[in-house]
């Protein structure tokens, strides 16, 4: 073999590894939530009960999510009480029904609203490149009491499905921190 052949097939893997980097730093890219809240919402002490209601075309970014929150409930001292809605349920969930159990809680419901993929197809390389998606999950809490709005937030996070569903639990956890929803531990 010539040394023109390994100086091209040597360009050629580095291009796939500086692609192959890319595609996991992008898919690494970050977190932005926009929330909003009632003010003075104080959720220490209660339970939170989460609904997710899963959708056929993303059902990877809702599937396991119930240890997610059980981690960092325990982690933050929170009883979390885990609900979720198959994609293909006969008879799904519904706030309101969860309303008539959540008395004197929180009813935190979840979806995710939108994913986009940025793949491209490398015709040098004859390869796929990219892999990032972004993935919108709407959550929006709910006083079981009153049955109104107290919290909603769009939380939109890049990366493999395992990534954007710690993403979504941790945006939500560190938002009730820095608006002091919940008391953090010292």
């Amino acid at each position: 073999m010539s040394i023109g052949k390994h100086q091209k097939r040597l360009s050629s893997l580095s291009t796939l590894l500086i692609f192959a980097l890319v595609a996991f730093l992008a898919g690494c890219a970050g977190t932005q939530i926009e929330r909003n809240s009632v003010p003075g919402l104080d959720i220490n002490g209660k339970k939170l009960w989460v609904l997710v209601d899963d959708q056929k075309a993303y059902t990877g970014y809702t599937t396991k999510l119930d240890s997610i929150w059980k981690s960092y409930g325990e982690k933050n001292k929170l009883e979390i009480e885990y609900r979720k809605n198959e994609a293909l349920a006969l008879e799904p969930v519904s706030p309101k029904a969860l309303m008539e159990e959540c008395r004197d809680s929180y009813l935190l419901q979840t979806a995710v609203t939108g994913k986009s993929e940025t793949t491209q197809y490398d015709a040098a390389t004859g390869m796929v490149v990219g892999g990032s998606s972004e993935v919108e999950y709407t959550s929006v809490m709910y006083d079981c009491n009153t049955g109104k709005v107290v919290w909603k937030a769009i939380l939109k996070t890049t990366g493999m499905e395992l990534w954007a569903q710690s993403e979504l639990v941790k945006g939500i956890f560190k938002d009730f921190h820095e608006n002091s929803i919940l008391k953090e531990e010292k």
